[in-house]
């Protein structure tokens, strides 16, 4: 390594660190962690894609739930524990069907609200990766000189991986974990978790995917009437990722379930939060067809819509052009290798998820003709809801 580039690392890393401030806690555990976010892995993907393009194959479209399910469902748990005083961070994690290991590295706080980590190593430099059919595997042409940088944010249970490359930041990873701390002055609105979701009576339960709440560390809530209430989870489907919650709440207005079988060319409808808040706290409606009566792998509780479905949506309703369920959003494939694929649970499913749990609901009365933009409007915005936990 050339010593002018050791010396530009070493500049940046020290500028990147800044010591501790005020933290009350002497140790910080993170534990549970799962990976929410995986754009490593997708690239890895893309370059599989290419080569299958170049050999003429039929190329593997990439599912992100499936692609961070695989991944999560490798190890059984991983957990750090972060020492403030000795300045060591201990990982241990335990794979299925492996011995458990560990190993311990410095780290250094950089404020209040933040633990960051710095690596810094040789390896495979992707520019030059190319996929090896025959064994199956990355290889890299060449190498080049690399730092990781990790931030703990302590408020939200969150870890972000930065790897740099000189001046260059690319995003490596995202984890959320479950913590034993939380900082002076924080309150339940700093959420680290948000979707849709929406009544399906006016006793206040409402239905939104499982994967939205599934690592809550403290109660779901919704926003309502412009306030925020919590909620309590009254069941959850994980093989479905369906979540039913009462919310002590007289809903205005709740969404009815279709008696027709759902059709391809179909029209619909989904309405949600995109992005939660940080876009607007309006609700946002997308519109398209259905396009196939399958979700992805032959998935019959699943159809397939064009409608555009993007993080925020989960768990958000489908209705058809009399405002009728037809599906809950669920997720969608990756828009840089498709467009327009996305999946929704078939309002059946989740009748028969409500059945099992005794939660009651209503089908909705024939009809040749479909409300108005207005009617829709109205009755999407009453019974739509914005739901968020820490």
């Amino acid at each position: 390594m050339q010593k002018s580039k050791l010396n530009f690392i070493l500049l940046t890393i020290s500028f990147l660190i800044i010591f501790q401030s005020n933290v009350i806690a002497e140790k910080i555990s993170f534990k549970n962690c799962k990976i929410i976010e995986d754009p490593t892995g997708e690239s890895i993907h893309n370059i599989l894609n290419d080569t299958l393009k170049e050999q003429g194959k039929k190329i593997i479209p990439y599912n992100k739930k499936e692609s961070l399910k695989k991944i999560n469902d490798r190890f059984e748990f991983v957990n750090r524990t972060f020492n403030l005083e000795t300045k060591i961070v201990e990982v241990v994690r335990k794979e299925i069907n492996k011995e458990k290991k560990s190993h311990e590295s410095n780290f250094e706080v950089k404020d209040k609200n933040t633990l960051s980590i710095v690596n810094m190593d040789e390896r495979g430099d992707f520019s030059t990766a190319k996929w090896n059919s025959e064994k199956n595997k990355l290889e890299f042409e060449d190498t080049i000189v690399m730092y990781d940088v990790y931030y703990y944010k302590l408020s939200e249970g969150i870890v972000e991986k930065y790897q740099y490359r000189g001046s260059y930041k690319e995003l490596i990873k995202i984890e959320k974990c479950e913590s034993n701390f939380s900082l002076p002055g924080t309150t339940d609105s700093e959420n680290i978790a948000s979707g849709s979701g929406f009544f399906v009576n006016r006793n206040g339960y409402f239905i939104t995917n499982n994967h939205v709440i599934s690592k809550c560390r403290s109660k779901s809530k919704i926003t309502f009437k412009k306030q925020d209430i919590e909620a309590e989870l009254i069941a959850k489907d994980e093989t479905l990722d369906l979540a039913v919650l009462k919310a002590n709440v007289k809903p205005d207005n709740f969404l009815k379930f279709s008696n027709e079988r759902p059709e391809k060319l179909q029209k619909v409808i989904v309405a949600g939060y995109p992005f939660g808040k940080g876009l607007s706290d309006d609700l946002k409606f997308t519109q398209g067809i259905i396009s196939s009566l399958k979700g992805y792998g032959d998935n019959s509780n699943e159809l397939q819509i064009d409608a555009a479905i993007n993080p925020g949506n989960s768990g958000g309703p489908i209705i058809n052009e009399d405002g009728d369920l037809v599906a809950v959003a669920v997720s969608g494939l990756s828009k840089d290798i498709t467009e327009g694929i996305n999946f929704g649970i078939k309002s059946s499913s989740v009748m028969n998820f409500l059945d099992v749990n005794s939660i009651d609901y209503k089908y909705s009365k024939s009809s040749t003709f479909s409300f108005g933009n207005k009617k829709l409007n109205n009755l999407l915005e009453k019974s739509t809801v914005y739901t968020y936990c820490n």
